[in-house]
């Protein structure tokens, strides 16, 4: 039935869009920037994490290029990665200009090959060709008047009533004080940021998130938002580089010895998984535990070489265990938490549970094609980390200090980059990461990386390629593909292979898998895309899904298929539609399955001050582990990547009016329904019935 079902969809979805395809070409003024590669990224990093998190960081320099376009003509490998083009489409772009010259105007990049119109009118936004904006120079005057200043205030809420927020009588309060938040269910966000060309940034985020308290009646409890988050930061040309005062984030080299921030893994764009150094930058998202706080800074002491020095000092949140007193010396932690929730009185005794100290520094030097680099530095914990010792978790960090170093480098030549990243701990762990990537020809682009991460490779700071959630006990070889076949019609693939020689969590062996994926991607007019996807992962993991010492792991297979037409239809609309289908197999159990399906229609007329974005999606998975991810449209600086489980439907609505050129106001109302479901979620999260919808308000105001 479901097979049938998915043959008539599909069939619907062609003959319904087939006459818009044939739309005429007509220049189009962009909806937004070069935004869908970045979506796709942030939809396979969110299926991965499955958690709440804010992919804000991984945006905020992208969206900065609106207010302050970069010259493309001077733009950076960072910069030019920053606007979601790929290596191919960087090296062709840059041996223009070294041919031909720099670029003059938007069309003269349809002479480069690998940029068609559809790109070229998404880059819009984000680029010129001045050599100088007027105004750049720093003093106080420019300050002033040049400068750009915004603050965005945001509530959300979900608005049925789940289980947390049901009266309670004080007995049964006190009984359990841990079955009920503290505070309301309310969401609020507030962000002021300044910004001068990119030059000069300061601004502080403060956030509560639903459940915590705000005002509190109970005098014991603090008042006010539950996280602040300030930075300062600086950009310079000549002896200083860069430099952060506040909370911040640092990476080097390919992230396998220090990346502080979230980062892309595999993701469609197969050839685009070489780290590009971005050394320290501002610290503006609203992850609670996944930042430095302090100062950093970059200096140039020697021509082509940086020097970068940091310290941090910050309280993150642990579990604690051991004694009951309050004497810092009397506790120690049994595992480090990023989840940043302090909802409830057991969340609230973990927050800033620990002190924990982090220093040292990084130097890198440039000589012709080389760039060479290395990093060490030192992390201290107030309280000795104590895991519950298992046989997974064998060779965790454990103890109160740990020291990190590691060597990066990266041959850049014509055609061909090398790089990579050897690291190590003071435990004797070792981690070598090494890749290649190759444009032989104009229409073609290759990548490999092989990584080797040994079990006992220590490090709170790592965040590297891989497939697993941390950089140890993990070893794998990786190829990608990028082929132009033609000037409408591209090809990505990779094939990932990799094993775990030590025990994992509910892998009770070594085991391996592999995945392949395959994206074919078809432009038909500068109005339309269409892509066809395939996905194919194996992975072992115990059968039953439970801890234990006999289960042998077992070969877990998922395959999906997906179909994606984005089309701008008119001036004013576009249109997007989506067919995905995933099938799961295992030794011992039968072939589960599910699909998605979902119609966008965005709305947003040239010259006018509002736009409407609105979704419809039907879906229907056999279990939690067939779940689906699509990525929504959202207000600025929030994110929803909701998963698709078990049978329903969802439908969001989200608009924007702008009081002006100052002030713009979102609304946004997302309603889940369950038709084989009358109890949602779970916990203090639970919901009585089969719905879920969620109100969300934000302003912005710019001067």
């Amino acid at each position: 039935m479901k097979g049938y079902l998915y043959r008539l969809l599909f069939l619907f979805f062609l003959i319904s869009n087939a006459g818009l395809l044939s739309a005429q070409e007509e220049p189009a003024a962009p909806v937004s920037g070069n935004t869908e590669p970045l979506e796709e990224k942030i939809e396979e990093l969110s299926g991965k994490a499955d958690a709440e998190l804010d992919y804000s960081d991984l945006v905020d320099e992208l969206l900065q290029y609106i207010n302050n376009p970069i010259n493309i003509n001077k733009a950076s490998e960072r910069e030019m990665a920053q606007l979601q083009l790929n290596d191919l489409q960087i090296n062709n772009l840059t041996a223009y200009i070294q041919k031909f010259g720099e670029l003059t105007s938007l069309y003269e990049l349809n002479l480069v090959e690998g940029f068609d119109s559809t790109l070229i009118t998404s880059l819009a936004p984000f680029i010129s060709f001045d050599l100088q904006p007027y105004g750049t120079k720093m003093n106080l005057k420019n300050l002033s008047r040049y400068g750009k200043n915004q603050i965005i205030t945001r509530y959300q809420q979900v608005l049925e009533q789940q289980a947390g927020y049901k009266p309670i009588d004080d007995s049964s309060y006190q009984a359990k004080p841990n079955s009920r938040y503290l505070g309301d269910a309310g969401k609020l966000y507030v962000r002021y940021g300044y910004n001068f060309y990119n030059k000069l940034r300061f601004g502080i985020t403060m956030e509560k998130d639903a459940g915590e308290t705000f005002l509190p009646k109970n005098d014991t409890l603090k008042k006010g938002f539950d996280f602040y988050s300030l930075h300062f930061y600086y950009a310079g040309t000549k002896f200083l580089k860069h430099l952060a005062i506040g909370d911040y984030h640092l990476q080097f080299g390919q992230g396998l010895t220090m990346q502080t921030s979230m980062a892309f893994g595999k993701s469609p764009n197969a050839v685009a998984n070489r780290r590009i150094n971005k050394q320290i930058k501002p610290n503006t998202g609203a992850n609670e535990n996944l930042f430095m706080r302090g100062v950093a800074a970059t200096i140039s002491p020697l021509k082509n070489t940086d020097l970068t020095l940091f310290y941090s000092y910050n309280k993150v949140d642990a579990n604690r265990s051991g004694s009951d007193t309050l004497s810092a010396e009397e506790f120690y932690i049994s595992s480090l938490q990023e989840t940043g929730f302090h909802r409830t009185p057991n969340e609230l005794a973990g927050k800033d549970a620990v002190e924990q100290t982090v220093y040292g520094g990084n130097l890198q030097t440039r000589v012709k094609m080389f760039r060479l680099g290395a990093t060490a530095f030192h992390t201290e914990l107030g309280n000795e980390l104590k895991k519950d010792e298992v046989l997974y978790n064998k060779f965790d960090f454990r103890g109160k200090s740990l020291t990190n170093f590691g060597f990066d480098y990266a041959v850049i030549l014509r055609s061909l980059t090398l790089y990579g990243e050897a690291a190590g701990s003071d435990n004797g762990g070792k981690a070598f990461l090494a890749g290649a990537t190759a444009t032989p020809d104009p229409r073609l682009a290759l990548s490999v990386i092989y990584r080797n991460y040994s079990k006992d490779y220590q490090n709170l700071y790592s965040n590297a390629f891989a497939e697993g959630s941390r950089n140890a006990n993990e070893k794998g070889i990786y190829f990608g593909m990028l082929v132009q076949l033609q000037k409408r019609l591209s090809l990505s693939a990779y094939a990932d292979y990799f094993r775990f020689p030590w025990l994992k969590y509910r892998i009770d062996a070594p085991s391996r898998g592999s995945e392949y994926h395959s994206q074919l991607t078809w432009n038909p007019s500068r109005r339309a895309e269409i892509y066809f996807r395939y996905r194919w992962q194996q992975k072992q993991i115990n059968p039953s899904g439970l801890d234990g010492y006999t289960d042998y792991p077992e070969a877990e297979t998922k395959q999906n298929f997906r179909v994606h037409l984005s089309l701008k239809a008119t001036e004013s609309i576009t249109l997007k539609t989506r067919v995905e289908t995933t099938y799961w197999q295992m030794p011992g159990f039968s072939q589960r399955s599910g699909y998605l399906i979902y119609q966008d229609l965005i709305y947003n007329q040239p010259h006018k001050p509002w736009l409407l974005n609105t979704r419809f999606a039907l879906f229907d998975t056999d279990t939690y582990d067939q779940r689906l991810y699509a990525y929504e449209s959202d207000v600025l600086y929030a994110f929803s990547i909701p998963s698709y489980y078990y049978k329903g439907s969802r439908f969001y609505l989200m608009g924007k009016y702008s009081f002006g050129r100052r002030l713009d106001l979102w609304v946004r109302y997302a309603l889940t329904y369950y038709n084989n479901r009358q109890v949602i979620s779970s916990g203090l999260d639970e919901i009585d019935g089969n719905r879920k919808s969620e109100l969300k308000i934000q302003l912005r105001l710019k001067f």
